[in-house]
Order: structure tokens, then sequence, then C-alpha cells
């Protein structure tokens, strides 16, 4: 004989072949959020592990309406369908079904147990450690681009006091030395330069008044930007480690901000993290026919950054592919894995030593023609 195990809001409830109810197991009222936001992870509920126990004994094949998961499957004769009949019939006439069992007004309890899911999938979704890191990368990636158009505005105005200093390539010693002398005999009698004089204006007090606030205002931005860049550092060892170890906290945090969360980055094919971020890139290939895009934020990853144009996309595929593994380990396994990197190192290697050298461009359909008729 067969019978049919499905679920509710209610709990499990068992339908024979021609859909009688044959069994139930409800949870208890006051713990229903809770159950569903454990069954929906996956979980083997203790109200489902009763019900299954009891059919197992009674009925040769019992159907769960649910993807395969390993814990049902430890009991005799348990098959998987989703949907199944049963589970079609009961959301059709759930009102009716949970009247029959309660033998009250199921109407109020369907309604407060779904406001209560919610809240609580939103409440799990402001705690879940990821979206902190979407925030944090985002505000490093501002931090960078307000403290770079900063530097360059105080270049351009102090030039026009001391435009020699522009020879200091250096951001951050440009920026110390405005915050620390301020004007150009001060940075001149302390700091060496193959200057004898300057053709910059002289400036007021007031004027370096300004100059060096603006200075100690960007010291103090990219102090925020390298502590912004440590939590998200912690942020990632804790929450992804395998991810951190393989691609970076940096570029970790940012592939998990383009997929919208740890769990959505790890149900992604390899070839779509490959190019998370080039999106504009890959609309315009769709678009106009112009080359794909080959890599994305992934880009910023120094095996591919530091590589030679013509391996760039196979070392993008395999970076992709390792980040993939490397996520769902982090994702579902949550062990940390030293072999990724380790395999992702070799296979980089092996790739660099087998293309030293650019290809050889192939000559055009009529040059070849052209040949052989020669």
């Amino acid at each position: 004989m067969k019978c049919y195990l499905t679920a509710c809001v209610a709990g499990f409830i068992a339908f024979s072949e021609d859909l009688k109810i044959i069994d139930y197991e409800l949870f208890p009222e006051d713990e229903i959020p809770g159950r569903l936001m454990e069954s929906q992870r996956g979980s083997l509920l203790p109200e489902e592990k009763k019900i299954l126990e009891r059919l197992s004994r009674e009925y040769d094949e019992v159907v769960v309406e649910a993807p395969e998961s390993p814990g049902p499957r430890e009991f005799q004769g348990v098959s998987f369908s989703a949907p199944s009949r049963a589970g079609a019939y009961l959301r059709e006439h759930l009102d009716t079904v949970l009247r029959e069992i309660t033998g009250r007004d199921p109407s109020k309890l369907i309604h407060a147990s779904l406001l209560s899911l919610t809240l609580e999938k939103v409440r799990e979704s402001l705690s879940e450690s990821d979206k902190f890191i979407i925030q944090a990368i985002s505000a490093l990636d501002e931090l960078d681009e307000e403290i770079g158009k900063l530097i360059d505005r105080l270049r351009e105005w102090y030039s026009l006091h001391f435009p020699e200093l522009d020879t200091v390539k250096s951001h951050e010693q440009y920026v110390q030395l405005i915050a620390e002398y301020g004007d150009r005999d001060s940075i001149l009698e302390n700091f060496r330069m193959d200057v004898d004089g300057s053709i910059g204006s002289d400036v007021s007090r007031e004027d370096l008044h300004v100059f060096r606030g603006l200075a100690e205002n960007i010291i103090n931005l990219q102090k925020l930007r390298d502590e912004t860049e440590a939590y998200i550092d912690l942020k990632m060892e804790k929450m992804a480690p395998n991810l951190r170890a393989l691609a970076g906290s940096n570029v970790g945090a940012r592939l998990i901000a383009h997929a919208g969360g740890l769990r959505e980055l790890a149900m992604l094919p390899s070839s779509t993290i490959q190019i998370l971020g080039a999106e504009k890139a890959l609309f315009r290939h769709l678009k106009s026919r112009a080359n794909p895009p080959k890599h994305g934020v992934i880009f910023q990853h120094p095996s591919i950054r530091s590589s030679p144009w013509w391996i760039r996309g196979k070392v993008a595929r395999l970076l992709a592919g390792k980040i993939a593994l490397a996520v769902r380990k982090d994702v579902f396994s949550q062990e940390f894995d030293e072999s990724l990197v380790q395999e992702f190192n070799e296979r980089f290697e092996m790739i660099k030593k087998q293309h030293p050298m650019p290809p050889v461009k192939r000559k055009g359909r009529q040059g070849r023609s052209r040949a052989r008729r020669g």
C-alpha cells in the first residue's frame, strides 16, 4: 500500500491513495513560525519524524512532498515527489481539511502563522552577516571614490601655492606633508626636495588653514577606510572563510554584493560568477555583437589582473570555478578546505607554463586560399 505525506501551515498530514486523511501530526501553535522556518531550511522536524515512524510501519511506500533530502530518507519505503497529488489536494482544500482535523475555523490560525512567519523572515534577513558585508563593501567603494576626489581637489588647489610639490607622486605623502607643515617654506625646510624656489603664489593664513583642514580630513577618511576594510576582512573570515582565502576579502565581498547575498552567490553557476559586475559589457555584447566580457569583479584578483592578456580568460574561468566550490562549502558544509587555494595555484602555474607566448594570429580566409594557390 502507498500513502502520501505533505506539510502545511499547521503541521504534517498523511493521505491514502484515494486522498482520505489517515494520520496527522500538528505543530504546537506557539512554535509554528519557528517550525516553518526550519522546514524551509530542509531540517527534519520532530513532528515529521513521528509521523514517518508510524507510516513506515504500516505502508510499503510513503511519498513525501518535498525535494529529496537525507532526513526522511532514513525511513524505509520513503520516496519524494514535489508536487504530489496529496499536496495539490491539500492546498486546494486547506480550510476544509484543517477544520476536519482541529474542529474549529482555521482562518485565524493560518493568518497569524503566516504573519509571524513573514516577520521572522524579515528579522532573519536583517540579522544575516552578508547584509552587513554588502553595506560595508559599498561604504568602502564610496570612501575610495570620495578620497580620490578630495585628493585631486587638494592637489589642484595647493598647486596654486606650491606647484613643485606635484613631484611627490605618493598621494599619502603629499597629503601628510600639507597636514603637518602647511606652507611651502615649512615643507622645504623639513622635506628634502630638489627645488630652489617656487613659482606659486603667496597665500594667507586663512588659505593655509583650509589647506591643512582638508588634508587632515583626507587622512581621517583614509583611517576610516582602513578600519572598514579590516571590518570586512573580519566578517568574511567568520562567514565565508573559503571564499576569503581564495578570492580575498574585498573581491569576495563584492561578489556577495553583486549576487545579493552569500546563499544567492552559492546558487550561481561558475559562468555567471565569472562575469558578475560586467553587466554593461554583457548587454553591449547582446545588443551590438561586441566581444563578450571575459571577467567582471574577479578581474581585481591579482592572478587575473597581473596575467598577460592572452591567458586572462582561462584564469578567470579557473578562478570562477573554484569560487563556486568555495562558496558552496561556506554555505552548505561550513568547513574550511585548504586544498581549494592549493589546487587553484597549481592549475594557475600550469596555465602560465602552457601559454608563455601570445597566440599567433590566423590568416584570413582569402590569405589561406592564396597560399594554397601559390
